[in-house]
């Protein structure tokens, strides 16, 4: 058996996946353990569920890819106001052993062995990937296309921040790159500053924000900030910022407010003034991001796109570019952001090994799964009532059709940080009140955030324009809603007519499938709301403890955990149980 463990540690989200027999078997991010959202702790927690999963040890481990190689700036020294990061990038070549020899049992040791991959294909037993040759890995190894172009863009790597490639039988080349400070994602993260918010971990707040206001009131003060040609190449106005300078706060300089005005207060009411500043920004990546990509459709030779890089969960670019046709086909992964790292450094580590699975696209339920017993030990550890139905699909559709929040725990967790309906949230999208309900009494969160309708993957086009024939699986694009189905959903479409959609496959999801086929028995409409199982400011659930918890913590009205039902109104719970059809 050849195991690679592959390791995502450096910024937010760290991760852990695992590939046996060049086969993704395993991924997680450490949040979901350790319950500290977007955790940066090393993935302790994440590792040994995986080596669980597969039932091997840490000593079974052939090669730890690590998602970052200190070795490109091993001779830079980072400023002390970046407390975070250590003094010294080359640091980072001893951080990552630290953590693992410790818990092996082969000491005393009689040499220690570090080395790098180069262009000879030497291997190591702790292999440092490229950042972004780990986001390109990502998308281009799960997506199953024998070849493809490669685009890959987020706020910073070692050095670059955006790269070009191509791929071909498994063969990835960057062939071209922008370094920091010059960021698509550094300038989203300081508009996202700008605006109240934590850069790094809200710029999902201020794409939902884009959709209430005028994209060209802010327009031409935005465009400012960054030059870009034809080609993609591109420079920020660095007058205008502070991300690349380590002595000062703020990514933005002071003098930003000549152009936008001055920041707003962390968790003050985004005034109209505000919402023009997201959308105005919203615009200006989009335009940016197109010019990259017709530049890449003009001079690649290939006719599929793989997109990564955190930039690129930004759906309503994507759902933009699924309307312009420059490619054939686009992948975009479940976790295209730094937390699909560890899968992308895994996966790579393992086509160098000659463990090459090029083939069919893979489906996101790659962490932790838990059986029927153990889920019940939980419930009768809380001394909990709850139920066996006979079909808890059936049942709960009829619940959420009444009107009942959903909890829904299934299955294998997702990996990534879109619930796709194994730790998910249910609503009913037919109820006008159903987005403030959820915004206020469940997710405890800002009210103009949008809800994603999930439906089956052959119903998409009949409700959504622009949708891929393969479907969108991952929730990754925001598609608009057709105007003919908009008032049978109006909880589930945002204030720009799009819903961010997740098509549902029952080869992947047969459960959830199920459940969303029953509900369109039920009613007519064949579409369910569904967010991530958590509230604000905490992971999505990982255990059935977690799902119990966040259950109570929460306005739900109900939990399918397994095959069992919870109520939290004693007066339905009974009346289920005698077979009431109410």
């Amino acid at each position: 058996m050849a195991l690679i463990v592959g390791i995502h540690n450096t910024g937010v989200l760290s991760s852990a996946a695992l590939v046996v027999d060049g086969r993704l078997e395993f991924g997680a991010a450490e949040e979901r353990f350790d319950r500290q959202k977007y955790s940066k702790y090393f993935p302790h927690r994440a590792i040994a569920a995986g080596l669980k999963a597969v039932g091997a040890t840490l000593s079974d481990v052939d090669v730890f890819a690590v998602a970052w190689n200190p070795g490109i700036n091993i001779a830079d020294k980072y400023r002390a106001g970046f407390s975070e990061w250590p003094a010294h990038p080359g640091e980072r070549l001893y951080a990552n052993p630290n953590h693992i020899l410790p818990k092996l049992d082969r000491r005393p040791f009689a040499m220690t062995e570090q080395t790098f991959f180069g262009q000879d294909g030497v291997a190591a037993k702790f292999a440092h990937v490229n950042h972004h040759l780990a986001h390109c890995a990502n998308s281009y190894f799960l997506s199953g296309f024998p070849d493809a172009a490669l685009f890959s863009c987020d706020g910073y790597g070692e050095r670059a921040t955006t790269a070009w490639g191509g791929a071909r039988a498994g063969e990835i080349a960057i062939v071209r790159q922008t370094e920091f400070p010059h960021s698509i994602g550094s300038l989203y993260s300081a508009v996202t500053q700008h605006l109240g918010f934590r850069p790094d971990l809200d710029e999902w707040k201020v794409m939902g924000a884009a959709a209430y206001g005028d994209a060209g009131a802010c327009h031409d003060a935005l465009r400012k900030l960054i030059e870009y040609g034809d080609d993609g190449s591109f420079e920020l106005d660095l007058r205008y910022f502070n991300h690349f300078n380590f002595d000062r706060a703020g990514l933005f300089a002071p003098r930003i407010a000549e152009l936008i005005g001055p920041a707003l207060a962390p968790g003050a009411a985004l005034s109209q003034h505000h919402f023009n500043i997201a959308a105005g920004l919203q615009k200006i990546v989009e335009d940016y991001l197109l010019t990259a990509l017709r530049w890449l459709a003009r001079t690649s030779p290939h006719r599929r796109l793989c997109l990564s890089g955190g930039v690129l969960m930004n759906s309503l670019f994507n759902g933009r570019l699924a309307a312009e046709g420059l490619f054939d086909e686009v992948y975009i992964p479940f976790a295209p952001d730094d937390s699909g790292n560890s899968i992308g450094a895994a996966l790579w580590m393992a086509n160098r090994m000659g463990e090459r699975r090029i083939g069919a696209t893979l489906a996101p339920y790659l962490g932790p799964d838990y059986d029927e017993p153990s889920i019940k030990a939980v419930l009768d550890q809380f001394k909990l009532p709850y139920l066996r139905p006979q079909s808890i699909a059936k049942t709960v559709a009829r619940l959420l059709a009444e009107g009942k929040i959903t909890g829904w725990f299934q299955g294998r967790m997702e990996f990534g940080q879109r619930a796709l309906g194994g730790r998910s949230i249910l609503a009913d999208p037919r109820d006008p009140s159903m987005k403030e309900r959820l915004n206020a009494s469940v997710k405890y969160r800002e009210a103009f955030r949008p809800f994603a309708p999930a439906l089956r993957r052959e119903d998409v086009s009949d409700w959504f324009s622009n949708a891929p024939p393969t479907g969108v699986p991952y929730m990754e694009r925001a598609l608009p809603v057709r105007e003919a189905k908009r008032g049978l959903i109006p909880a589930a479409v945002h204030a720009d007519g799009t819903g961010r959609v997740q098509s549902v496959d029952r080869a992947w999801s047969p459960l959830f499938y199920d459940l969303i086929a029953a509900f369109g028995d039920k009613t007519g409409v064949p579409v369910l709301i569904n967010t991530s199982f958590n509230i604000a400011g905490e992971p999505i659930v990982e255990s059935p403890a977690d799902a119990v918890r966040t259950f109570f913590g929460s306005g739900l009205d109900i939990l399918a955990c397994g095959p069992f039902l919870l109520a939290k109104d004693p007066a339905l719970l009974a009346a289920l149980a005698w077979g009431d059809e109410r």
